[in-house]
């Protein structure tokens, strides 16, 4: 029997049910990290080696390194299920790598089939799991983790640690050859299978796409499900172009594309890998972002995945904020071995550079900081364009202000293309979306990160308006204590949520967060309504731009809405004494105590680990803006 022929008798392989908590009868159940990579079933026969992936193709073509790995295993005769991955830095397999995997790819067995003759796919997933322990790997072959903890924690543990989610395995299951409920996948991160049914070209070069349209298969006919601009490099935007023009058809595939001129559309042959934070009410990706193509998947498998209904599944229980992971650490301590800490893509040059003298405040910790606020820093920056300030010699000296990154960067950067509105270049951003990348922040020493009010996904819609209250020269925050309990009472009037934030220095940001659909123009006419009304109605708040013209007046400054508009990120420290960050606030906290101060890159870990991102409501309350009469 050849090993084409064993993984006949085996397949198809067991497919897990997707579900949106771990199960409630947590003494039933183990617990594995889920890995993102390539579903593959590898039957060795004495040093003859086959690799299928779920709908049958070859992948031993696709992966000769772990192909020829496995041919050295120790084996008479044995089929493998697992998944091939590419590792980033911090050892956590990154779906995106595996397109450029340069020989990094590896094998993960998390179960075993058969073994010298005997079938074992009746038998508990416990027992393969012994059996499979047992056995001798090469290097490059490794067993999948199982998670000693609670399935609450396993996934919290998952999502700190930037994976996927994890899976669920029902100790007493036996491998099924379709898609079973005994075992369930958990995602900690939104990710989804969507045809390419066609592109929008490149703004800045013919030959390259600019973004992707996208579809999905319900009932029978594909329905669009929005466009993906960001996660590609430029060698990925040329090869889509040159492999989507192939297939370029007249009309577009779907019924209920929407209508758009420069729009090319193409009969859907290629699956792409999107992550994204959720499906909107009309059915589309918010905040999408490319990984890859999945070359192991077509058109038909594509389906909107949703969470399975079984009463056994529950919602996993809050966890406290600041809580490390403990993924790395349990599954070193099954293994028996040390952790390590990960290894960063960025290696600080002059750490002992004194950024802030009067405080003795090094790169190294900005680095740290960065990292300390990594999560809530993420979740706003993610997909966002950013315009930087960097102090290369600290906050005595003149900084200088960068927006447009080209090639300056590192090829690992995440960049975004933005059209500029004033003349015909188009102007490269960065988008901060890993530790990293907050690092390499730290590394040009950055100490200001300003953001737009729009991501790269729609660069034309703001998430909300903004009113920045600016006190007049001499005088202190408690200018703006006032206008911001002013502004406060008009917005709860017009019944829209709320969320404040101080500048870092002597101002209040106060942000109302906005559903999808509003346009900058529409958030810039709205913003200058409502600072006009104030200003007409308080005498000591004033909209005049001239600072002749203010006389002591509070600026209540609504001119940062609109495309390309920036305001200072929240948890980003400001070049002055101190080293103060912008804060997120409770409304409770503006009182007169109100001390910016006291936020600084030292207290904010610690704050953050007892109130949680209180930013994060801008994301979670977002209204509809009223028509103003």
């Amino acid at each position: 029997m050849t090993p084409r022929q064993l993984l006949k008798k085996v397949f198809p392989p067991m497919l897990a049910t997707l579900a949106g908590a771990p199960p409630a009868d947590e003494r039933e159940w183990i617990y594995e990290l889920k890995y993102d990579g390539f579903r593959v079933v590898a039957a060795v026969i004495g040093g003859e080696v086959a690799m299928l992936s779920r709908n049958e193709l070859d992948l031993g073509a696709r992966f000769p390194k772990v192909r020829a790995t496995l041919e050295r295993m120790k084996v008479r005769e044995a089929v493998l299920d697992g998944e091939i991955v590419v590792l980033d830095e911090s050892g956590t397999p990154r779906f995106q790598l595996l397109q450029q995997s340069a020989g990094r790819e590896r094998l993960v067995v998390f179960d075993l089939l058969w073994l010298d003759g005997a079938d074992l796919r009746s038998r508990p997933w416990a027992e393969r799991r012994k059996m499979l322990e047992k056995l001798r790997f090469p290097a490059g072959v490794e067993l999948s983790r199982v998670l000693d903890m609670s399935g609450a924690d396993a996934l919290h543990d998952a999502s700190a640690s930037g994976w996927e989610g994890i899976i669920a395995k029902r100790k007493t299951a036996r491998y099924e050859g379709r898609r079973s409920k005994e075992w369930l996948k958990v995602k900690a991160q939104n990710q989804q299978e969507l045809a390419i049914v066609g592109w929008q070209p490149s703004s800045a070069s013919e030959r390259d796409i600019g973004s992707l349209h996208l579809a999905v298969n319900e009932n029978g006919v594909l329905r669009y499900a929005g466009k993906v601009g960001t996660g590609f490099n430029a060698k990925m935007r040329r090869w889509l172009y040159e492999e989507l023009k192939k297939n370029e058809v007249d009309k577009s595939p779907v019924r209920d594309a929407p209508r758009i001129r420069t729009a090319r559309w193409v009969e859907p042959r290629l699956v792409a890998q999107v992550s994204f934070t959720e499906w909107t009410s009309d059915h589309r990706l918010r905040h999408p972002s490319f990984l890859g193509l999945r070359e192991d998947k077509t058109v038909e498998e594509v389906v909107r995945e949703k969470p399975g209904t079984s009463r056994q599944v529950v919602k996993s229980s809050s966890r406290q904020a600041g809580r490390k992971s403990t993924v790395k650490a349990s599954a070193a301590k099954k293994s028996g071995r040390k952790t390590s800490a990960a290894v960063s893509r960025v290696v600080l040059t002059s750490p002992e550079r004194v950024l802030y003298p009067r405080d003795g405040i090094t790169k190294a910790d900005i680095a740290a900081y960065y990292e300390a606020v990594a999560e809530p820093m993420l979740a706003t920056l993610s997909d966002r364009p950013l315009a930087l300030e960097h102090w290369n010699q600290g906050i005595d000296k003149p900084s200088w202000f960068q927006q447009n990154i080209g090639r300056e960067g590192p090829e690992w950067l995440t960049l975004i293309e933005t059209p500029t509105r004033t003349s015909k270049r188009n102007v490269q951003h960065l988008v901060v979306d890993s530790v990293d990348a907050l690092r390499w922040l730290a590394q040009m020493s950055v100490l200001t990160v300003h953001m737009w009010s729009s991501r790269g996904a729609n660069l034309e819609h703001a998430d909300w308006v903004l009113f920045d209250l600016d006190p007049a020269k001499g005088k202190g925050i408690e200018q703006a204590i006032e206008a911001a309990g002013v502004m406060r009472r008009l917005l709860d009037n017009l019944e829209l949520p709320s969320v404040p934030k101080t500048s870092g220095k002597r101002g209040i940001h106060v942000f109302v967060p906005l559903e999808a659909g509003h346009t900058h123009e529409e958030v810039a006419d709205f913003a200058a309504s409502i600072a006009s009304a104030v200003a007409s109605k308080v005498p000591g708040i004033t909209v005049e731009r001239s600072l002749s013209k203010r006389r002591g007046r509070l600026y209540l400054d609504h001119m940062q809405n609109g495309y390309g508009k920036t305001v200072v990120a929240p948890y980003s420290p400001r070049a002055i004494d101190g080293a103060p960050v912008s804060a997120p606030l409770q409304w409770s906290e503006i009182t007169k105590k109100l001390d910016p101060s006291k936020y600084t890159i030292r207290t904010m870990p610690a704050r953050l680990a007892k109130v949680g991102d209180l930013f994060a409501r801008v994301f979670e309350e977002r209204v509809k803006l009223p028509a103003l009469k």
